[in-house]
């Protein structure tokens, strides 16, 4: 309708070069899920099959970084002012289902590539988010965690664009209410500190509390 704001979507060659990103850094890419109402920014999701060497689904962003969120002073907002959002999840689960019970990994990326600009914000590494009305079933995880997207290789974390835009990609892990606490009341690193060595950043709606 005349008159609309448009959504804050990437140029055709920053679309090129974040695809080519995406395949290369974090597997080929076998189906974009597209939105079909974006009234603010276009979020589509890009789905990355298991492999032998990666057994399980991930699953990121494209297109959250098209808005410049707002970073504090102090910090660079050609650095830190753009991002996209990825996780991952277990190989045998159902990733086209959209009853809640499995879609509501895609629904978190959703509302959290959406919350910058909901709230005149930004997200970064360590930032954490209640999630009480999207919980998953049968689960005492509630909340979610930035973090680097240490399954893939530094090379995986930032993609420069043209002009000096940075996009920063950040792993999303689901947290228990004690974690958030611990998080909140020490730090992210001291929170990650905490994983066993073999903690697996593949989500896991069983996994217990690393607080004690």
């Amino acid at each position: 309708m005349f008159g609309m704001n448009r959504p804050k979507v990437y140029s055709e060659m920053e679309m090129e070069l974040l695809e080519t990103h995406i395949s290369t850094h974090y597997g080929e890419i076998h189906r974009v899920f597209h939105e079909i109402v974006s009234p603010d920014i276009h979020v589509d999701i890009c789905w990355i099959l298991p492999t032998p060497e990666r057994n399980f689904h991930t699953l990121v962003t494209m297109g959250m970084g098209a808005r410049k969120m707002k970073v504090p002073r102090g910090l660079s907002a050609n650095d830190f002012g753009y991002a996209e959002l990825v996780i991952t999840l277990p190989a045998d689960w159902d990733v086209e289902n959209d009853d809640e019970k499995c879609y509501w990994p895609m629904r978190w990326l959703k509302v959290l590539a959406r919350l910058p600009g909901d709230y005149n914000t930004w997200l970064g590494y360590g930032h954490t988010i209640q999630m009480e009305e999207h919980v998953p079933e049968k689960s005492e995880l509630c909340g979610a965690m930035t973090t680097m997207p240490y399954l893939f290789g530094e090379d995986a974390a930032t993609l420069e664009l043209p002009k000096r835009k940075l996009i920063n990609f950040y792993q999303i892990i689901p947290l228990h209410e004690n974690e958030m606490s611990f998080k909140l009341e020490n730090d992210a690193e001291a929170l990650e500190n905490l994983f066993p060595d073999d903690f697996d950043m593949v989500v896991d709606v069983t996994r217990k509390s690393v607080v004690g």
